[in-house]
């Protein structure tokens, strides 16, 4: 949660049963729960009870919620298809994020919302991804030809209606490289994601990666709890050590601790404490305050003026392509205005985020 919580909401997410709840505190609750993307969630927590629940929340729940579900089916057929294809074509899988974590948390691909398909292939099958992705109908969309795999930790493909993100990695930049990979594959395990084959991560390394992404601190919580005697802490602690994200997972864990009473042991904790954070780190956490904090960490951290220019002038302004897929223009009057916002949005979030490093400097 990126403000502070709803008081119901977070009761409820912590697994409370409220009693003598007011219709505004519920409207209040959902308007919450539309805000971080919890509002299926919250419609199925409601179903097994809460009588005093106005018609009216009640019903923009469903509505939601019915949403949620459509689109997290027609996902989980594409990633089916998808699936099958890539251990057709030899390509070792395994699914992120989406149908995959909702099968594992909360026993149902449609339980909590996606808005594209991700998936970890190995950095060297990349071009048999696209291939057998391509023969799918799917193409290639970035922002500069090349730009993705020089700077970046996924692919992006789209057809109409869908956009499928292979990653090569599970940490984000500047640390996209730095994360041992091999150990990562090594430590997967084989099982079924939307009925199909499939690889899954092992619990430290799903854990790495939601702390690091922290869009659902729910999901940090199911995770923690549900895989608790199976998680290898000092396994987590080493691949967060040796990919030099102590800090961010660290903040991440402690969030959960403190808003959800999540139980992670006090030496883990500890451990994760970094008493001198390096600068960009402080873009990273999630109180850093700095929209695309992570695009602006990977400019600090390239090296050479030449490469550094490469790359902003890719932010600023990327390919006619990727802008229509993004904000959904077209024509050169569309293009040319959402060229002008996309631009200067980034500068001032860069120039926030340029202060913010040099009041910790």
């Amino acid at each position: 949660m990126r403000s502070a919580p709803d008081p119901l909401l977070l009761s409820l997410l912590r697994g409370d049963e409220p009693a003598a709840v007011s219709g505004d505190e519920w409207r209040r609750a959902a308007a919450a729960a539309r805000a971080e993307g919890l509002e299926a969630w919250l419609y199925r927590r409601i179903a097994r009870g809460a009588s005093d629940v106005p018609d009216d929340v009640r019903d923009g729940l469903r509505a939601a919620s019915a949403g949620v579900v459509a689109r997290a089916l027609a996902l989980a057929a594409e990633l089916a298809t998808m699936l099958r294809a890539l251990a057709a074509a030899g390509v070792a899988c395994a699914p992120l994020r989406g149908a995959a974590l909702a099968e594992l948390l909360y026993g149902d691909a449609c339980a909590r919302p996606a808005g594209d398909i991700d998936l970890l292939v190995r950095r060297a099958d990349l071009d048999a991804v696209e291939k057998t992705l391509g023969a799918l109908g799917f193409r290639p969309v970035d922002r500069r030809a090349g730009f993705a795999r020089e700077f970046s930790y996924t692919l992006e493909l789209a057809r109409p209606g869908v956009v499928v993100e292979p990653h090569w990695t599970l940490a984000y930049p500047p640390f996209a490289d730095t994360l041992d990979m091999d150990r990562v594959w090594a430590r997967c395990r084989p099982g079924r994601v939307v009925g199909e084959p499939a690889l899954l991560l092992s619990s430290e390394s799903l854990l790495l990666n939601l702390c690091l992404q922290l869009l659902w601190l729910l999901d940090v919580d199911r995770l923690i709890r549900r895989e608790a005697g199976a998680i290898d802490w000092d396994e987590l602690l080493a691949l967060t050590r040796s990919t030099g994200v102590e800090r961010q997972v660290g903040a991440a864990l402690r969030s959960v601790v403190d808003l959800l009473g999540t139980p992670v042991a006090s030496r883990v904790l500890a451990a994760l404490d970094v008493t001198r954070p390096a600068a960009l780190d402080r873009l990273l956490v999630p109180e850093g305050g700095v929209d695309g904090r992570e695009s602006l960490a990977l400019l600090f951290a390239l090296s050479g003026v030449r490469r550094r220019a490469r790359y902003a002038a890719a932010l600023l302004f990327p390919s006619p392509g990727f802008m229509t897929m993004e904000y959904g223009v077209t024509g050169p009057a569309g293009l040319a205005l959402a060229y002008s916002r996309r631009a200067r949005h980034l500068l001032w979030q860069g120039l926030r985020g340029t202060a913010r490093l040099l009041r910790h400097i």
